[in-house]
């Protein structure tokens, strides 16, 4: 069974959306069948590496929110993060480009890690709050997270894996993904937005 995800560790609600995956999966009698494939989706393809504005600040500008309106939805992100063992911190979060973050998941899926990559790299965002454009901290989370050092210092060096960064983005217009975290699950698409335990569980059963 094939587990498509389209997500960018920018996003909250991905990371909400892979402690559901993993709870599902670990409930799934086929799970040991499961092949799991991060595919890649920038939310703001233009944004610098320089951390600048916080994401309370762009919503603002960008979206028109009100300070209390940016509040409650943190607060919200942050309780069901809570419910799912994440700790959510986006009141000093500083978007910044994941272009370079998703290349290295790209080479993480070679030796199997991308699905460790992935979750130290949301954790280094949104909850470190760190930058997670700078080469420094992709290439510390990259080697914690078990990829050899001599590899990430290679990719980040040149622009290998940006192509399969652009096939992916690709992909999700062809198969109209237009916000994240998007799941199919052997090619179908499941519940739009961050689904349930439960849905995914079903997803998984209904395929299997």
């Amino acid at each position: 069974m094939k587990i498509e995800i389209w997500s960018d560790i920018m996003c909250p609600w991905c990371y909400i959306g892979k402690a559901r995956l993993d709870r599902a999966i670990e409930r799934f009698d086929g799970r040991d069948d499961v092949e799991v494939v991060w595919r890649s989706f920038e939310l703001r393809p233009e944004q610098p590496r320089t951390p600048g504005a916080s994401l309370g600040e762009m919503m603002r500008r960008n979206l028109g929110l009100a300070p209390g309106d940016t509040v409650a939805l943190f607060e919200k992100i942050r309780v069901l993060g809570e419910a799912e063992g994440l700790d959510i911190r986006l009141t000093d979060v500083r978007p910044v480009s994941s272009f370079d973050a998703q290349r290295l998941v790209h080479l993480a899926a070679g030796s199997g890690l991308a699905h460790r990559l992935k979750s130290e790299l949301f954790k280094a965002y949104l909850t470190e709050n760190q930058n997670v454009a700078d080469h420094g901290v992709l290439s510390r989370t990259a080697t914690g997270a078990g990829l050899e050092a001599g590899a990430v210092e290679a990719v980040l060096a040149g622009d290998a894996y940006a192509q399969d960064v652009r096939e992916d983005e690709a992909a999700a217009v062809r198969r109209g993904v237009t916000s994240v975290p998007t799941i199919f699950v052997d090619g179908t698409r499941i519940a739009v937005g961050v689904p349930s335990v439960e849905e995914i569980h079903s997803a998984l059963v209904e395929a299997g």
